[in-house]
């Protein structure tokens, strides 16, 4: 099912002007442009992958404001509820934010997951590519 090319159009224009700020380093107005697309998304929401796109730019300008615990609740959603267990960045993202909120064990696992799928090429951090060093051999 696909967006009416209007409220597309809307939810674009605040995507749009959200990874402009994130792209400046402005990651807390990033979110809020990004919440007024999530918003503007219509129920249920795991019907539309715009809410996917969205919720992964909320979540990564959570992680880099180090906020980690709202961070991973989006990740987590995005996992769980979106079911986007095949999606790499997630699974990395979800992986940094479980290891950051002291989740060591879950944090292997999805942080593998994402190596599975993308490779070493994926981690932008080195440090969350040491903590699955023992089952990349």
């Amino acid at each position: 099912m696909d967006l009416n090319d209007e409220l597309f159009e809307e939810i674009t224009k605040c995507t749009d002007k959200g990874e402009a700020l994130f792209d400046k380093g402005n990651f807390k107005a990033a979110i809020e442009e990004y919440k007024k697309a999530f918003e503007l998304i219509p129920e249920p929401k795991t019907d539309w992958d715009a809410s996917v796109w969205t919720l992964a730019a909320i979540g990564d300008s959570h992680f880099m404001l180090k906020e980690y615990a709202e961070a991973l609740e989006c990740f987590r959603s995005l996992a769980e509820e979106y079911e986007e267990t095949e999606n790499p960045f997630v699974l990395l993202r979800y992986g940094e934010c479980l290891y950051e909120t002291g989740d060591l064990l879950n944090a292997k696992e999805q942080l593998f997951a994402a190596y599975q799928l993308e490779g070493k090429e994926i981690f932008d951090n080195r440090k969350y590519l040491a903590i699955i060093a023992d089952r990349i051999k």
